[in-house]
C-alpha cells in the first residue's frame, strides 16, 4: 500500500512548500521594506546634517579662511575615515575598466571644482539663499540627467514631492534675497553667487548620476578613495599657494569642526540613500537641509526668518511627507504582490504556455 505522505521529490516537483519556506518567505519581505525606510531615514538625515554647512562656511571665511582650506578640511576628514576602512577590509582598489578609472577621476576632479564653486557661492551671496539655487536646481538636472544616462523615470509622487519643494525653495530664496539684515562679507555681488551656486548645481547633479552608474560595479569604497584622495590633494596644492591664515580663535575653530563633521556625515547618509532609494526621490527628500540652514543663519549670521521662509518651510514639509508616504505604500504593495505571486506559484504550477508568456 502506497504511503499517505508525499515524498520530498513529489512536493518539489509539486511546487508545494516545504519546510522552511515560510521563514525565508518573512525574511525576502521584511528585508526589502526595512531597506526602503533605512534610504529614506538616510535622505532625510542627509538634508538635516547638510543644512549646518552653509552658515558655518560663511562664518569661517568670514574670519580669514579661503575656500581652498575648507575644501582641503572637509576632504581630509573624509579620506582619513575612508582610508581606514579600506586598510581594515582591505578591498581591491585598482580598476577594473578604463571607463570605471574614467569615472573614478571625473569624480575627484568634479568634487573638487563643484565644492570650490559652493564655498564660493556662500562667500558672495548670503549662504542660504545661495544653498537654495543649488537644492532646486539639483532636483531639476538630477531627474533630467538621470532620464538621459541611466533610463531612471522619477514617479508621479516624486515629481508631485518635489514640485513642492521646489515651490518652497522659491519662497525662501525670493525671502533670503529681499530680507534685509546685518550683513558680514561680500554680500553685495549676489548676481557671482547666484552664477556660482547654479554651476555648483550642475556639476552636483553629475556627481550624483556618475555615483549611481559606479555604485552598479563599483564598491563605494572604491568611489570615496578615488574621489576625496584627488580632491584632497588638489585642494592641498591651491591652499598652499593661495592661503594666509591659518590660526582660528577657539570659536572659529569649533565652527569649523562641525562644518567637517557635518558634511562628512551627509555625505556618507547620501550614499546609503542613494544605494537603496530612487534617486529623484533621494534628491527630494535630501531639501531637508532648508529646516537647518535657515535657523543656523539665523542664529550665527542674524538674518532673521521672514513670513515667506514659513510658507517655504511649509511647502518642503509637505513635499517631504507625500514622497516618504509614497515610498512606504509602493513597496508594501510590492511585497505584497511578491507574496501573492510565490503562493500562486507553490499552489497552481504555471503551464508551458504560462511559462512562455512570462519570459
Amino acid at each position: 500500500m502506497a504511503p499517505s505522505g508525499d515524498s520530498e521529490d513529489t512536493k518539489k516537483l509539486d511546487g508545494r512548500p516545504q519546510d522552511g519556506d515560510h521563514a525565508e518567505d518573512k525574511n525576502t519581505g521584511c528585508c526589502p521594506w526595512f531597506k526602503n525606510h533605512l534610504g529614506v531615514a538616510a535622505c532625510l538625515a542627509h538634508g538635516l546634517i547638510y543644512g549646518v554647512v552653509p552658515a558655518t562656511s560663511r562664518y569661517v571665511q568670514d574670519r580669514g579662511y579661503t575656500a581652498f582650506q575648507l575644501n582641503l578640511f572637509n576632504d581630509l576628514l573624509i579620506v582619513i575615515a575612508v582610508l581606514c576602512v579600506a586598510a581594515y577590509h582591505r578591498p581591491n582598489l585598482v580598476p577594473t575598466s578604463r571607463e570605471q578609472a574614467f569615472r573614478l577621476v571625473c569624480q575627484g576632479a568634479g568634487r573638487f571644482v563643484g565644492i570650490l564653486c559652493q564655498f564660493s557661492a556662500y562667500r558672495y551671496a548670503p549662504p542660504a539663499t545661495a544653498e537654495t539655487v543649488i537644492s532646486p536646481s539639483t532636483i531639476i538636472l538630477v531627474a533630467i540627467l538621470s532620464c538621459i544616462f541611466i533610463k531612471e523615470m522619477p514617479t508621479r509622487a516624486t515629481m508631485f514631492g518635489s514640485l513642492w519643494c521646489l515651490a518652497g525653495i522659491a519662497l525662501l530664496g525670493y525671502s533670503g534675497i529681499t530680507n534685509e539684515g546685518p550683513s558680514t562679507g561680500d554680500t553685495h555681488n549676489v548676481g557671482l553667487g547666484m552664477g556660482l551656486a547654479f554651476a555648483t548645481a550642475l556639476l552636483f547633479s553629475m556627481l550624483y548620476v556618475n555615483d549611481k552608474i559606479l555604485l552598479e560595479s563599483t564598491s563605494k569604497t572604491m568611489i570615496l578613495t578615488y574621489t576625496y584622495s584627488m580632491a584632497t590633494v588638489l585642494s592641498g596644492l591651491f591652499t598652499i599657494l593661495t592661503s594666509q591664515t591659518w590660526y582660528l580663535e577657539p570659536t572659529p575653530a569649533a565652527v569649523l569642526f562641525a562644518n567637517c563633521a557635518s558634511r562628512g556625515t551627509a555625505v556618507v547618509l547620501m550614499y546609503i540613500g542613494l544605494k537603496l532609494v530612487e534617486i529623484n526621490a533621494a534628491m527630494a527628500l535630501a531639501q531637508a537641509d532648508a529646516f537647518s540652514s535657515f535657523g543656523l543663519q539665523w542664529a550665527i549670521l542674524g538674518l532673521p526668518p521672514t513670513i515667506f521662509d514659513g510658507f517655504g518651510v511649509t511647502c518642503i514639509l509637505i513635499g517631504m511627507i507625500s514622497i516618504c508616504v509614497w515610498e512606504a505604500l509602493v513597496q508594501r504593495k510590492k511585497d505584497k504582490h511578491g507574496k501573492l505571486m510565490k503562493q500562486l506559484d507553490f499552489n497552481v504550477p504555471p503551464s508551458d504556455n504560462d511559462v512562455k508568456t512570462l519570459k
